[in-house]
This record gives structure tokens, C-alpha cells and sequence, in this order.
């Protein structure tokens, strides 16, 4: 909260943020509000999610409810198409905007011998990205190629058009929806370097909230029995940080009292 304060609110260097008041957040975290919680069922029951996180969020939704809060599960289809929709996006972005580090204006110069001009920027590029980079950068060449610009990235845009048309229907009725943060406990050191794919899929829950443009926060309330921390994400509409942060105190405040009343 107090790290928002500083950091929202109009900038002289960037005219795209808002210039809206800010409110001081730290200062209004508590309160007796009860709020209105939406949460997808296709979410906490889909194929890829560990049980055990499922269980315990599906729990702590069930407290929400007896505390006094409105608690109600919103139908959501587009579940499978979020990372597709993402990750199509955003290499999108990635080969245009890293265009320009070649060495030249921006980025890495090698200190090899070049032949010629594109030899020189060859080697600048293959020095300075790394693995993850590069294959970004060719996915997002590919998609914005010609007789696949509207096949994929012409989709992705209308997938992310109806996501920010089912979130704002939402948020019309509800001040917060829950979600898991990852379907499971953070991957072993190199389990999956050699699987790109299992490492995007396990991202299906957290960029949501990047494409519909909503704050989101992820807390972590829960420990699994592999000795791993797991968290609750919760999602609240644009420019209602202060309900985020509010209900995030809340449940962060319920977590304390618990692991005392154990203890």
C-alpha cells in the first residue's frame, strides 16, 4: 500500500498512466466492509490444478461466506483460451519492441569480428538474448507474419475483447473474484527447461488479470504438504486498488490468527 502511493498517479514521463488522485492507501486498509466475491468453478476444477490447492481454496471461499461475505460461483468459459490469447500477445510484442536492441541504438555489442553489417547485428543478437528471449522473438515474428496475422494474432485480440467483456460484466455485480494463483507448487530447480510449453500452461491463472488490464494480487495463505507455499490470487476492477488492498488486509489478517490459534 505504501509502495502505491508512491508509485501511482501522474508522471511527467509517462503520459499513459493515469492522472487521477491517489488515494492514501495505507490509511484505509482496515475495515468492517463485507464484500461481494465471485469465483469460477472451472477454475478450482480444472484438470490442471493440484487438488490439494483446489481444496483449500475452495475452504477458504467457504469462510468468506460465514464471515458475512457474498460468495458466488460465475460461469467462465474461456478458461482453456487465456494463455493461447497471452502468449500470442505478448511475443507480439516482444519481436516488435526488442527490434531495436541490434547493438546500434540499444542493447549488447559483441566483441567478435564481424563479415558485413548483418553479421555484426547476428552476432550482437545471439550474444545478448537468451533462450527464452529468442524463442519469444520467433513466435512473435511468426505470428505477425503474413497469412497468419489474422489467424492468430487477429484471434488473440477478439480473445482478449471478449475476456475484458466477461470481466467487466462481473465487476458489475461483484467488488473481487478469487482464483488460484498456479495449478501447483513451485517447480523443482530445471524440471522443466526443457519443456517450454508445461512452463507457459502454468501461467493459465495469473494472466488474466494482464490482459484485462485489472490489479491483481497474489497472497500467499497456505502451505502444502510437500512443505511448498501456495497462495490465493484476487482480482478487483480498474482503479479500485484500495478494495484490493482492503480485502487482501483482511485475508492476511485471518491467515496471522490462524497460524496463532495453532500455534
Amino acid at each position: 500500500a505504501k509502495l502505491l502511493e508512491v508509485m501511482a498517479g501522474a508522471d511527467e514521463y509517462d503520459s499513459t498512466v493515469s492522472q487521477k488522485e491517489v488515494p492514501a492507501y495505507s490509511s484505509q486498509l482496515v475495515t468492517d466492509k463485507k464484500f461481494r466475491f465471485a469465483y469460477f468453478e472451472e477454475a478450482l476444477n480444472h484438470p490442471s490444478i493440484d487438488p490439494e490447492i483446489a481444496a483449500a481454496i475452495k475452504q477458504r471461499i467457504e469462510s468468506l461466506q460465514k464471515e458475512g461475505n457474498t460468495v458466488n460461483p460465475v460461469q467462465f468459459e474461456l478458461l482453456d483460451f487465456i494463455v493461447p490469447a497471452y502468449y500470442v500477445l505478448t511475443t507480439a510484442e516482444a519481436s516488435s519492441n526488442l527490434g531495436r536492441y541490434d547493438g546500434i541504438r540499444y542493447g549488447h555489442v559483441s566483441e567478435k569480428k564481424s563479415e558485413d553489417f548483418n553479421d555484426f547485428i547476428t552476432n550482437n543478437r545471439t550474444e545478448g538474448f537468451g533462450a527464452e528471449v529468442k524463442r519469444r522473438i520467433m513466435l512473435g515474428t511468426f505470428v505477425l507474419s503474413t497469412g497468419y496475422y489474422d489467424a492468430f494474432y487477429g484471434k488473440a485480440q477478439k480473445i482478449r475483447r471478449l475476456l475484458v467483456e466477461n470481466i467487466t460484466e462481473i465487476f458489475s455485480q461483484y467488488d473481487a473474484i478469487v482464483m488460484p494463483v498456479s495449478p501447483s507448487t513451485a517447480f523443482n530447480i530445471g524440471q522443466n527447461d526443457k519443456d517450454p510449453i508445461a512452463m507457459y500452461l502454468a501461467d493459465i491463472f495469473t494472466v488474466f488479470a494482464n490482459l484485462t488490464g485489472v490489479p491483481s494480487i497474489a497472497l500467499p495463505l497456505f502451505s502444502h504438504t510437500n512443505n511448498m507455499p501456495f497462495g490465493i490470487q484476487v482480482l478487483c476492477n480498474k482503479e479500485h486498488e484500495l478494495t484490493l488492498l482492503q480485502i487482501s488486509d483482511m485475508l492476511m489478517e485471518y491467515k496471522t490468527t490462524t497460524v496463532a490459534t495453532t500455534q
